[in-house]
């Protein structure tokens, strides 16, 4: 089988997948924006599959000109000549494009979609456009049980959807864990410094728990632009010289971060998914996480394979922030052992299992829309 993968740029997350997926099938990957800058990551993929780069993009976070889009794109799939088109995600141009060029061809579409109808105020007339063009995919691999009920509630065939797409390497964080005894006494938070992620939220908890008496510190490892204001949140703490915070890491060094905590928090008011989760179960932490993370009703249990709270209740984190500190042993090893049977069912394995179940699934039922070719080559235009 020879499949084409589109994505904005491979990071260290997708490479580790396609590296796996490649040595299954003849996988192409085109990097539809190479030059992003949402994630710094400072990395080169395996090289194992061929990768192919846009060119001639006005923005780094923008697609090329849609003539030179469309060409691009046109170019790489008589190359190829793919029996599978994979699009991650449905609303850029690449994608639209990608779509209309596919449908027009007869080569089936498989949609990878980590989106949930609680992610944002969702409006009625963007929710038909998307109702129209899911019938141009002829399957989907979604991130969890959130993101596969938000495709079945635009119409989208349940036996069409499969999982899982938002795993990490798993091995990679475990295999190089510090003893026990050499984790430090602090909290720890990996995400980027922005609104929706809730530092402020997790910082106003971690107060009352220190005027409380709390002991443990607090390590927050990201950047972004509310830098300045959780600094300044920090200094007004009761003892802010136990708060750390720490730019955007590299995987090795994110690696130690983990292996030296002792229990790990997600706070976000929203996040599709929250892969930072699946790195600190993998990394042996017990994990506190908002029940508004997409990754929560997969992954954590409350009480059993981690603790949920509320992103709004600053009191109940307060709360948890002390049960964690007095965790006993035997109760740690029990959570996180339970949390790690939930994280198998989110391995590399596991992705290229489900991936690979959906490019069969969209071979034996190929689906193209009229409406979808119509729709998508005419969003082109107007995008």
């Amino acid at each position: 089988m020879r499949a084409l993968i589109a994505l904005h740029r491979i990071g260290p997350y997708h490479d580790c997948r396609f590296a796996a997926l490649a040595n299954h099938i003849n996988l192409h990957v085109v990097e539809t924006r190479p030059y992003s800058e949402e994630y710094p990551w400072q990395y080169e993929p395996k090289q194992n599959y061929p990768i192919y780069k846009l060119k001639g993009h006005l923005q780094p976070e923008d697609d090329p000109p849609r003539k030179l889009l469309k060409q691009q794109l046109e170019d790489i799939i008589d190359v190829i000549q793919p029996n599978v088109i994979v699009t991650v995600g449905w609303n850029d141009q690449s994608y639209q494009t990608l779509l209309f060029l596919a449908n027009l061809s007869n080569i089936p579409v498989l949609l990878v979609s980590d989106s949930r109808a609680s992610d944002q105020p969702r409006s009625i007339f963007k929710e038909w456009i998307k109702s129209i063009l899911i019938k141009g995919f002829a399957s989907a691999l979604v991130a969890g049980e959130e993101s596969r009920s938000y495709l079945q509630k635009l119409s989208f065939p349940s036996d069409a959807i499969f999982q899982p797409w938002d795993v990490v390497n798993n091995e990679y964080f475990s295999a190089n864990l510090f003893e026990h005894e050499l984790r430090k006494q602090h909290f720890l938070c990996v995400s980027r410094l922005v609104p929706k992620k809730n530092h402020i939220g997790l910082l106003d908890a971690f107060s009352k728990y220190q005027y409380q008496g709390g002991n443990w510190g607090l390590h927050i490892v990201g950047s972004g632009p509310l830098e300045s204001e959780i600094f300044n949140k920090i200094s007004q703490l009761p003892h802010p010289s136990k708060v750390k915070i720490y730019p955007f890491c590299q995987l090795d060094e994110l690696r130690r971060h983990y292996a030296e905590a002792s229990v790990f928090i997600l706070p976000s008011i929203t996040d599709q998914w929250g892969l930072v989760v699946n790195e600190a179960i993998a990394s042996g932490l017990p994990c506190i996480v908002s029940n508004t993370c997409g990754c929560t009703i997969d992954l954590i249990h409350h009480l059993s394979s981690g603790w949920v709270f509320s992103p709004s209740d600053s009191h109940e984190l307060t709360s948890l922030l002390f049960i964690a500190e007095q965790q006993t042993p035997s109760e740690r090893k029990s959570m996180t052992e339970n949390a790690s049977k939930r994280l198998n069912r989110y391995s590399i394995q596991a992705f290229c299992n489900g991936i690979t179940k959906a490019m069969d699934y969209s071979l034996i039922h190929p689906r193209t829309s009229l409406r979808a070719t119509a729709l998508s080559l005419l969003l082109t235009y107007c995008l």
